[in-house]
C-alpha cells in the first residue's frame, strides 16, 4: 500500500513537470473586457450618464461649458466654429468621466443616445473625440426613439419626443422605426418658456420693498431669463388645465375681456405664486400658470401642435397599424411631466379625431381609445430613452453593432442611416 502511493505521488510529480515545460502560445489568449459600457444621453438641455444594465442614470448635468472667463454656453453651440465645438465636447467628456463618473474611458465600450434628425457632423465630432483623445473601444450611436421601447417591450409604438428645441414624433412598427413618416415641430420647452415670459409681461407684478406693486420691464425679463427663473416657473408651477376650461380661457383672452380682471366675468381662480426676486417679489398670477402650457394644443397649421403632430403622423401610417399606434404612445421629455398633461392630450386626440373641422375624421374617425404605455410613480419621460441605450448596451450584440476604433480610424466617419440608400441603391 505505502509502495502504490510513492509510485503515484512519483506520477503526479511528474505530469506536473511535464506541463511547466510544455511551452504555452499566449497569442490564443486575448483579454476579456469586462467592464460595463458606458451609455451617454447628450441633449439640448441636459446629459445623463452612467453604465450599461444599471436601472437609472448616475447623474444629470447641463449639457453646457464653462470658458476660462467664466461665460457659460452650450456644448454644440451653433454660433462656435466646428474646431471650437471640438474642444468644447473634450472638455465635457473630461468632466464626465474625470469628475462624475470617476472611470478611465481608455478602452472602453460607449453607447450615444442619440435622435434620428442629430447632424453628421456632430455625429462625427463626438466620435472624433471618443476615439482619438480618449481611446474609446467601439462606439454605437443608437436612436432615441427606437430605445423608448425597450423599457416597456413594444415593438409596436409612436414614440413622441417632447424635447427643449423641437418635438419630433416617429412611428416603431415591429421594432423598425419607420423613417418615412416623421413628424417635427417647433413647439417644446423652449416655447413654455417664451409663453410663460410674455404672459409674465403681460400680467405679472412685482412687489417691492415699499409695499407697491408694479409691472414687469425688458430689464427683469433679461433677470429671469439669465437666472432661469423663467424654467423652474415653467417646471415648478405651471400646469394643463382641462379641454374645456381651456377654452374659455382662450376665448377670455382672445376677446380682451380681460383674465385676471375681477369681476363676475372673472375665471381665474387659480391660486397665485409669490417668488423672492432679488429684494422684491415676484407675483405670478393664476392665468399665467394655467395659460403657459396651452401652446402645446393650439391648432396652428404651419408650426403644428403636439396632437396635430401625432394625428397626422398615424393619418399617414398604414391603415392596418393606425389603432394600434394611437393605443401605443409613448411620451418622452421633461414637458410631458407637466401635471395634466397626459389626460389633456388623450381628450384634444379624441376631440380632433371626431370633430368635422378637420380631415382626421375620415380615416381615423373610427378609432375610439388612446392609451399611454406609463410605469406607476416613475419619472419614466425622464429617462426611458436611456434605460433603453442601458439595456441594449448590457446584450452580447452591442459589439457587432458598434463601431471599433479601428474602423474609424480607416475611414474617419460614422455610418449613417442614409448609407442604405447612398451606398447600397442609388449610388450603385
Amino acid at each position: 500500500m505505502l509502495e502504490s502511493n510513492e509510485s503515484t505521488h512519483t506520477n503526479l510529480s511528474r505530469l506536473t513537470r511535464a506541463r511547466r515545460s510544455m511551452p504555452v502560445n499566449l497569442s490564443k489568449y486575448e483579454p476579456i473586457d469586462n467592464r460595463q459600457a458606458l451609455v451617454i444621453e447628450i441633449g439640448s438641455q441636459f446629459t445623463k450618464i452612467g453604465c450599461a444594465g444599471e436601472h437609472l442614470p448616475q447623474a444629470v448635468i447641463r449639457s453646457e461649458v464653462r470658458s476660462d472667463f467664466g461665460e457659460v454656453s452650450p456644448v454644440f453651440d451653433r454660433s462656435k466654429t466646428s474646431t471650437e465645438q471640438y474642444h468644447a465636447i473634450i472638455y465635457f467628456f473630461k468632466q464626465i468621466f474625470f469628475r462624475h463618473l470617476l472611470i478611465t474611458p481608455k478602452d472602453r465600450r460607449f453607447v450615444i443616445v442619440e435622435s434620428v434628425l442629430t447632424p453628421t457632423a456632430k455625429r462625427n465630432l463626438i466620435a472624433k473625440a471618443l476615439f482619438e483623445v480618449f481611446e474609446a473601444s467601439s462606439v454605437l450611436f443608437a436612436p432615441s426613439h427606437l430605445l423608448a421601447t425597450f423599457p416597456f417591450g413594444a415593438k409596436n409604438a409612436l414614440v413622441i419626443d417632447v424635447g427643449y428645441n423641437e418635438t419630433v414624433v416617429l412611428p416603431v412598427l415591429e421594432g423598425v422605426t419607420v423613417l418615412n413618416h416623421y413628424e417635427v415641430s417647433s413647439v417644446g420647452a423652449r416655447s413654455l418658456e417664451k409663453r410663460a415670459l410674455n404672459l409674465l409681461l403681460k400680467y405679472g407684478k412685482i412687489l417691492s420693498v415699499d409695499n407697491c406693486y408694479r409691472d414687469l420691464t425688458d430689464e427683469d425679463a433679461a433677470i429671469l431669463l439669465k437666472g432661469r427663473t423663467i424654467e423652474d416657473i415653467v417646471v415648478r408651477c405651471c400646469f394643463v388645465t382641462t379641454l374645456e376650461r381651456a377654452r374659455k380661457l382662450v376665448s377670455k383672452e382672445a376677446t380682451g375681456t380681460g383674465v385676471v380682471s375681477c369681476g363676475a366675468d372673472c375665471i381665474d381662480d387659480v391660486v397665485e405664486v409669490r417668488l423672492p426676486f432679488g429684494n422684491e417679489i415676484l407675483i405670478v398670477p393664476g392665468c399665467v400658470r394655467e395659460l403657459t402650457a396651452e401652446i402645446l394644443f393650439e391648432y396652428n397649421p404651419d408650426d403644428k401642435s403636439l396632437p396635430q403632430l401625432i394625428l397626422d403622423c398615424v393619418y399617414r401610417c398604414p391603415i392596418d397599424s393606425r389603432k394600434v399606434l394611437l393605443e401605443s404612445l409613448i411620451l418622452t421629455g421633461g414637458p410631458a411631466r407637466i401635471p395634466g398633461f397626459y389626460a389633456r392630450l388623450k381628450d384634444e386626440l379624441k376631440d380632433m379625431v371626431k370633430s368635422p373641422k378637420y380631415y382626421y375624421a375620415d380615416k381615423l374617425g373610427h378609432i375610439d381609445s388612446v392609451k399611454f404605455y406609463l410605469y406607476p410613480n416613475t419619472p419614466i419621460e425622464m429617462i426611458a430613452n436611456w434605460i433603453g441605450g442601458s439595456m441594449f448596451g448590457s446584450l452580447e450584440v452591442l459589439q457587432y453593432r458598434s463601431t471599433s476604433r479601428s474602423d474609424w480610424l480607416s475611414h474617419k466617419v460614422i455610418s449613417d442611416w442614409t448609407d442604405i440608400i447612398t451606398k447600397g441603391g442609388l449610388n450603385r
